[in-house]
């Protein structure tokens, strides 16, 4: 079973979410429409976690402190301030980013094969 598989089968016990923004990206990288079904799916077993109107504020907020020096996009900007607001712990490889931003709890969900 492949290491995404196994790390995602041990969440059962715990609470687990995915960003909207996220879930927008999965649709947003499928080829086609049996692609989509499957994202779609997939993304139906998570609860959805859209940012509310502070969270957009706060993102705004993130954007202007870590965009320049940091490179910090939109998308992780929102994720970041979603996560903070909820004081979630964010699972990403894209830790450069993310780890950048004060406050937030940023790891990565399991070691990769090399």
């Amino acid at each position: 079973m492949p290491l995404a598989k196994q790390w995602l089968a041990s969440l059962s016990a715990e609470p687990f979410g995915v960003p909207g923004v996220v879930a927008m990206e999965l649709v947003m990288g499928c080829r086609d429409q049996a692609d989509q079904r499957q994202v779609q799916k997939f993304v139906r077993r998570f609860q959805i976690l859209w940012p509310d109107a502070s969270e957009f504020a706060h993102a705004y907020d993130l954007l202007a402190a870590y965009r320049l020096g940091f490179g910090v996009g939109i998308p992780d900007c929102l994720i970041a301030a979603t996560a903070l607001s909820r004081n979630a712990t964010l699972l990403t490889f894209n830790l450069k980013h993310f780890q950048a931003i004060r406050g937030l709890d940023v790891r990565q969900p399991y070691l990769r094969a090399p």
